[in-house]
């Protein structure tokens, strides 16, 4: 129990944050943070992309403790919302019911940042969860979307070497998918016609 609770306590270090955090205040902290040390901001420093990979792991422990430990988003007439009212989380909980409800939240804030042309957050996000669910092909899927249509914009601000290396990312991360496939054909035609 006391290994789990000093690395609980690295974790709370790593993000810069103290425990009993808020769930928005350990998103805000970690998304400060990737964004510094993401590895295609940081090209060539390895000392920073290790630290993005141990801040992404802290990430993912602390988030799925901090949504175990959460009341609902969605408060009912009779609650508080800044009140958590259940008692703590047994401690044999079932972790896929867990992870599968942290995904699907995952994929609804993808979805915000997508349609907020936030590409560089939702792929600091995504390639987090792929990290952690790196055989999930939903994840796989998004994941290659995600790089996709950051190709697209990348395209239009003319950054076409940039481009190139999202589109192949792409479909290096989910190569069975077809449309995706012609998607990023096109993707690569626009790119000779506009070059």
């Amino acid at each position: 129990m006391l290994a789990s609770t000093t690395n609980l306590d690295k974790c709370y270090q790593l993000l810069g944050i103290c425990r009993g955090a808020s769930l928005d205040e350990l998103k805000a902290a970690y998304r400060s943070l990737a964004r510094k040390l993401h590895p295609d901001l940081n090209p060539g420093d390895t000392d920073a992309h290790q630290r993005f990979i141990a801040l992404n792991q802290a990430y993912k422990i602390l988030l799925v403790g901090v949504t175990d430990s959460i009341a609902p988003s969605t408060p009912t007439s009779q609650s508080n919302p800044k009140v958590d009212r259940r008692p703590p989380p047994a401690a044999n909980t079932k972790p896929t019911q867990t992870e599968d409800e942290l995904k699907w939240q995952l994929y609804y804030e993808l979805q915000s940042l997508l349609k907020q042309q936030q590409f560089l957050k939702a792929i600091v996000l995504i390639e987090g969860l792929a990290h952690h669910s790196p055989q999930d092909r939903q994840v796989c899927q998004w994941q290659g979307i995600i790089y996709s249509q950051y190709g697209h914009q990348l395209i239009q601000r003319r950054e076409f070497e940039k481009a190139r290396s999202y589109l192949k990312k792409a479909i290096r991360v989910d190569p069975h998918n077809r449309q995706l496939w012609q998607e990023v054909d096109r993707a690569f035609n626009r790119i000779i016609q506009l070059s």
